[in-house]
């Protein structure tokens, strides 16, 4: 009776870790293709590009976004693809939105400083200290959530070591604790900056790229208004304000005014 139980429950054991396998490879089977998958159309898309295909490889690339695919070399091959396709406003706009996920992006930068060249209205990148472009390509190594745990993780650490400077009997140990106190104290305050300009670059200012070869910008949301000024394609404004099918924004120059939001499309 001994053995006959006990095959009993090793059999039993044995069937419930081929069923759990058979679910995990399922799974896996399931995902992996999923993943493959847009690597494999990315591929064929950045193929199409290099033979010179480019509204191939534009098509394949929207396909991608639309299905909910984001990355900054997703949107800086488009950028790429639309620039060679002779469409400057929106190569613009992706290569805008490659910054924002990745910001300093030395190549993103470059090719909107060339796309910008061609563009019938002043833009758009204005020149940056290398100081800067480092602390822009700092702020997007992480999320603003990362930055912020990691001044965080940096604070507690400099109470706890005052706490040792202040509780704990041995002289050395205490020297230690004091020192290593004020350094994560210190340092804890760039974590804290950099999640702060990442959080300004991910949610504090809107902007949009002007898509249509001429656009007029309004004194006020209603075209029966005074136009203001003309604006042409691949123009960035900074949106300010929202009512109807009309956004207020700011011009590189500060004018502001009203446009039409089928003439944007935002970053």
């Amino acid at each position: 009776m001994f053995n006959k139980l006990f095959f009993s429950d090793m059999s039993t054991s044995t069937i419930r870790c081929c069923v759990m396998l058979s679910i995990l490879f399922w799974v896996a089977g399931l995902l992996l293709p999923a993943e493959a998958q847009p690597a494999q159309r990315m591929e064929e898309a950045n193929q199409a590009y290099l033979d010179r295909h480019f509204q191939d490889a534009i098509t394949q690339y929207e396909a991608l976004l639309q299905e909910g695919y984001r990355s900054e070399v997703l949107y800086y091959n488009l950028g790429n693809a639309y620039y060679r396709a002779g469409v400057l406003g929106r190569a613009v706009l992706n290569y805008e939105r490659a910054l924002k996920l990745s910001p300093g992006d030395e190549k993103a930068l470059l090719n909107l400083e060339v796309a910008g060249r061609q563009l019938k209205d002043d833009l758009l990148v204005v020149p940056e200290s290398s100081i800067v472009r480092w602390w822009r390509s700092a702020q997007g190594v992480f999320s603003s959530g990362i930055w912020a745990s990691i001044g965080l993780g940096m604070l507690w650490l400099g109470f706890g070591g005052l706490a040792l400077w202040l509780l704990h009997p041995a002289r050395r140990l205490k020297k230690l604790g004091f020192a290593a106190g004020w350094i994560f104290l210190t340092l804890c305050i760039f974590p804290f900056l950099l999640g702060f300009g990442r959080v300004q670059q991910e949610f504090g200012q809107d902007y949009a790229i002007v898509l249509v070869d001429e656009t007029n910008l309004w004194v006020a949301p209603d075209e029966e208004s005074q136009p203001s000024k003309l604006i042409h394609e691949g123009a960035k404004v900074r949106i300010l304000d929202a009512i109807g099918s009309w956004y207020q924004v700011r011009l590189s120059d500060t004018t502001e005014g009203w446009l039409p939001k089928d003439v944007v499309e935002r970053v």
